[in-house]
C-alpha cells in the first residue's frame, strides 16, 4: 500500500493489524554518459513499492535527494548535507511513529545516507521503542543477483553493467545505450594505492578511506563497463533482489527490541 495513494482511513485500518513501513531514500546524481540523472530515484522507489506490495506492507513516497557531494562536478546532481538528511528523516519518522508505525525498513540506494539512517534508527528505538533497519539495494543485488557479467572491470560498480542491466529492465527510457562506453582504467592517487571507489583505496591486503570525487579518478562518472548490460540480466537481478526484500521485510516485522 502506497500511503500517498489512499485516504487516511485506509492507513488507519492498516495500523490496526500491522505497523511496518518502507521508506525509500533515493538520489539524483550523475550515472555516467548513458544513464539519466534520476536512475537511482526510479529504481529505489519502484523497489520499495514492489516489495511492499508483495509483502503486504505500507510504503511512503521516496526521499528524492541524498548526500551526493562527490558528484557535484556533474550538472544536475542534487545534494544535501548529511545533517540535513538526518534531521529531515528524523522529523518525518517521528511523526509516523506517533501514528503507530513501529517497524521501519529504509530502502537505501546510496552510501551517503548510511550514517544518517543509522542515527534515525537509533532515535526511533530510544524515543518510540521502534525497530529500524536499512536495506541497501545495490548490496542485495550484488549478493543475490545470480548472473554472469561480461565486464571485467567493476561490473557492479557505479554506472556499470549491473545497474545498467536493471535500468534496462525497469526503466529503459532512462538508458541511452548508444552513449555507453567503458570508463578506462581508474586513476590511482599514489604508488601502491589502488582506487576502488569514491572514498576507498586499497593498500596491500586492506584499504583506507580517501574521500575523493568520482571525477578525480573517472572523468566519465562511472566505475565499471556498462556495455555488456542487457534487460534479461536486469530482470533476473531485479526479481532475486525483490524476493530478498520481501523476505527481509517480513522477518523484520517480527523483530522486537527493547527501548
Amino acid at each position: 500500500m502506497r500511503t500517498d495513494r489512499v485516504p487516511y482511513a485506509d492507513v488507519a485500518a492498516y495500523l490496526e493489524n500491522k505497523d511496518t513501513v518502507l521508506i525509500p531514500v533515493g538520489a539524483v546524481e550523475c550515472y555516467g554518459p548513458h544513464l539519466a540523472m534520476g536512475t537511482e530515484l526510479r529504481m529505489c522507489e519502484q523497489y520499495a513499492v514492489e516489495v511492499a506490495e508483495r509483502a503486504g506492507f505500507a510504503s511512503v513516497p521516496i526521499v528524492p535527494f541524498n548526500y551526493s557531494h562527490m558528484f557535484l562536478d556533474y550538472p544536475g546532481t542534487c545534494s544535501a548535507e548529511m545533517a540535513t538528511i538526518e534531521a529531515y528523516l528524523t522529523q518525518v519518522c517521528d511523526g509516523l511513529a506517533s501514528q503507530g508505525f513501529r517497524h521501519f525498513l529504509f530502502i537505501n540506494i546510496h552510501a551517503g545516507s548510511l550514517g544518517p539512517l543509522e542515527s534515525v534508527c537509533r532515535f526511533l528505538r530510544a524515543n518510540h521503542g521502534a525497530t529500524g533497519a536499512v536495506l541497501d539495494i545495490f548490496s542485495v543485488m550484488r549478493d543475490v543477483g545470480g548472473v554472469t557479467y561480461a565486464a571485467k572491470q567493476a561490473p557492479t560498480g557505479h554506472g556499470g553493467e549491473m545497474v545498467t542491466s536493471v535500468a534496462l529492465h525497469i526503466s529503459p527510457e532512462l538508458v541511452f545505450m548508444d552513449r555507453a562506453v567503458a570508463p578506462g582504467p581508474l586513476k590511482d592517487f599514489a604508488e601502491g594505492m589502488k582506487t576502488v571507489s569514491s572514498g576507498k583505496v586499497s593498500i596491500g591486503k586492506s584499504s583506507i578511506m580517501l574521500f575523493t570525487d568520482i571525477s578525480d579518478y573517472s572523468p566519465s562518472g562511472i566505475q565499471g563497463d556498462p556495455t555488456g548490460a542487457t534487460a534479461e540480466k536486469g530482470a533476473q537481478i531485479w526479481e532475486n533482489a525483490v524476493a530478498f526484500g520481501v523476505d527481509a521485510a517480513t522477518r523484520l516485522a517480527t523483530v522486537e527490541l527493547e527501548a
